[in-house]
């Protein structure tokens, strides 16, 4: 990451300004995954170019310092690059999400991402077995995909992260996901929890992750004790991970509430602006909001990783250890 949004990301956050932002750019999606039902939704929507540029520009000026494009899959939207670019040019730290690891080899993409100042690649990656991948992602191929699209990564100066969902084919023996992650060469791992949401734009679910709490729980327990070797570089702090623990167990006992729609946001393909992905209220359009409508209080209603895992740093004191901790670990990823 340049130092120019490593400033930019300490000048917000010292100024208490400091959010971090999805856009979805599309609901398009290749991948139809067993947990998440938005590749089924038609239309398929691809944001307008102008006015998602807009979009980034106001997220610029509200104090988003990391802006994570998503989808769908954001990597088929035309005009991607271009938003990566200009997500640079406001000194935003900035990531694509990628499910199909196919798209990272049509042609000269990965060096306009390069070029583009893209700072992160986070391709989904929930088990070392190639028939279960295709299984759950229904990717034919995607694991030789995958490792031949990872080659290609190492070449540039992008980081690759490994986004894995905690489910039920893999909370027992969470140890050998992320051992498969590092010997493909991923630079970082991040745990994903299960949930459900009803959501109209991102609507999750299914049997994939229909499992008990305390086998959640046990994922969640092998998590905190994989990040605490310090082998694998899991992002997730041990902090957040026990918070999500707590919340699972009784919601009451939790110490570190959820500040979506205040330093966390989600603004879906209309530009509508929610405090997250799960939650079905809608705080404004982006297009026509002001600073002082990012006002929410703390929420406690979900468990939703990229959330809970980035609200622990907005807690005063209380979060001077697990940003310390982050910035050492992570590079400065979370």
């Amino acid at each position: 990451m340049s130092l120019r949004k490593k400033f930019n990301i300490a000048k917000n956050y010292l100024l208490n300004r400091f959010k971090a932002c999805e856009f979805a750019i599309t609901n398009a999606c290749i991948a139809k995954c067993d947990f998440c039902d938005i590749w089924k939704q038609q239309p398929k929507v691809f944001v307008d170019k102008k006015k998602a540029e807009l979009v980034i520009n106001r997220l610029a000026d509200f104090g988003v310092g990391h802006l994570t494009f998503t989808g769908g899959e954001p990597l088929l939207h035309p005009a991607v690059i271009d938003f990566v670019k200009l997500a640079t040019k406001r000194s935003m730290h900035n990531a694509v999400l990628d499910a199909a690891p196919s798209l990272l080899m049509r042609g000269d993409i990965l060096s306009k991402l390069e070029d583009s100042g893209c700072d992160l690649l986070s391709i989904s990656f929930d088990s070392g077995d190639p028939a279960t991948m295709e299984k759950s992602r229904k990717i034919p191929h995607i694991m030789d995909q995958m490792a031949e699209a990872m080659v290609k990564i190492k070449k540039t100066r992008i980081k690759a992260m490994a986004s894995v969902l905690i489910w039920n084919n893999n909370y027992y023996h969470l140890e050998d996901v992320c051992k498969n992650a590092v010997n493909m060469g991923y630079d970082f791992i991040s745990l994903n929890y299960p949930t459900f949401s009803k959501s109209q734009v991102y609507p999750l679910g299914g049997e994939a992750i229909n499992f008990t709490k305390e086998d959640v729980i046990h994922g969640l327990e092998q998590g905190i004790k994989l990040h605490r070797e310090g082998k694998y570089h899991i992002i997730n702090s041990d902090i957040s991970m026990q918070n999500i623990i707590n919340y699972l167990r009784d919601p009451a006992t939790v110490k570190y509430p959820c500040h979506g729609g205040r330093h966390v946001l989600f603004v879906d393909w209309f530009f509508d602006v929610r405090p997250c992905m799960q939650l079905p209220c809608v705080m404004g359009n982006m297009l026509t909001m002001k600073e002082k409508d990012f006002r929410r209080e703390p929420c406690n209603d979900c468990n939703m990783s990229w959330y809970r895992d980035f609200s622990t740093l907005f807690q005063g004191f209380r979060s001077l250890p697990i940003l310390f901790e982050s910035l050492s670990k992570s590079g400065g990823i979370l």
